[in-house]
């Protein structure tokens, strides 16, 4: 039977990271194009990429915080709003980041026609463009909330940037997994959007650890994105750690989700125009 990584796949996955820092111009060029096609006709531009999270986290709050009122109004030491913001905003920069990420190959096949380049180089602007679209509405709601007094500052604020390089590394080995098996076989974006809604509701995007039962904490120590969901709690509200198990699953995880991205782009090398 195969070996799980072959030294080939390690090569190509080496060649990946590679490829991105040789490119890098290239990319930060495509995440401007991405960027700037989104909002071409729009007079208010970037404030459409605000409305629907604001009116999410707004939505999320009554509901939780009137309808089904905490004792209180409080979650785990912090308030509720600053507890969503923290666990909703972080899931949709890595939602947004890694559908766009992944259909990158398809959406963007008539460029990589005309125009030959990496894969990975596609794959990750379209994904680092639209994780930093909501990274920036997050930056801005932090900002405002601090005006506000609904989120006091703290050192741990200065922390907060190696979370999100964290996370979108995550969301971009992701992204490199999923494009060529996207590009293949189609049906691969309605299983990622449902495992997607799926680990939306086994993350502590709507809860923390401390509120499951015991026997149930584990399910989401097991979802790298819990660790990073408790790092910006912890970093921002002051709330505690995560678990040290869920840090060991996040930095596992993109481990071998970058090992699996070479062997999968590894596989579409010399052969892409067949499946376009």
């Amino acid at each position: 039977m195969d070996v799980i990584v072959a030294p080939a796949d390690l090569r190509r996955s080496k060649l990946v990271l590679e490829t991105l820092v040789r490119k890098r111009h290239l990319v930060w060029a495509l995440i401007r194009r991405d960027v700037s096609s989104r909002f071409a006709g729009s007079r208010l531009g970037f404030f459409w990429s605000l409305l629907n999270p604001v009116i999410q986290l707004a939505s999320y709050g009554i509901i939780f915080g009137l309808i089904y009122a905490p004792a209180n109004g409080r979650v785990a030491g912090g308030s509720l709003v600053p507890a969503l913001f923290c666990g909703l905003w972080p899931w949709w920069a890595f939602s947004e980041g890694t559908i766009r990420g992944y259909a990158a190959l398809v959406d963007q096949s008539a460029l990589l026609k005309r125009f030959p380049m990496p894969i990975e180089v596609c794959v990750v602007a379209a994904a680092t463009s639209a994780f930093l679209l909501q990274i920036v509405g997050f930056a801005l709601f932090l900002i405002v909330f601090a005006l506000l007094g609904v989120v006091s500052p703290q050192m741990g604020w200065w922390f907060v940037p190696g979370v999100v390089v964290a996370q979108l590394v995550l969301v971009n080995v992701l992204a490199l997994v999923l494009a060529p098996l996207y590009l293949v076989v189609r049906d691969t974006g309605y299983v990622a959007n449902a495992c997607l809604t799926i680990g939306f509701f086994a993350s502590p995007v709507l809860f923390v650890f401390d509120s499951l039962p015991a026997g149930l904490r584990v399910v989401p120590m097991l979802n790298p994105m819990a660790s990073l969901i408790g790092l910006y709690r912890a970093l921002v509200l002051g709330q505690p750690w995560p678990p040290v198990i869920s840090l060991v699953v996040l930095v596992a995880s993109i481990t071998g989700l970058f090992l699996l991205a070479g062997r999968l782009l590894a596989r579409l090398d010399g052969v892409l125009d067949e499946y376009w």
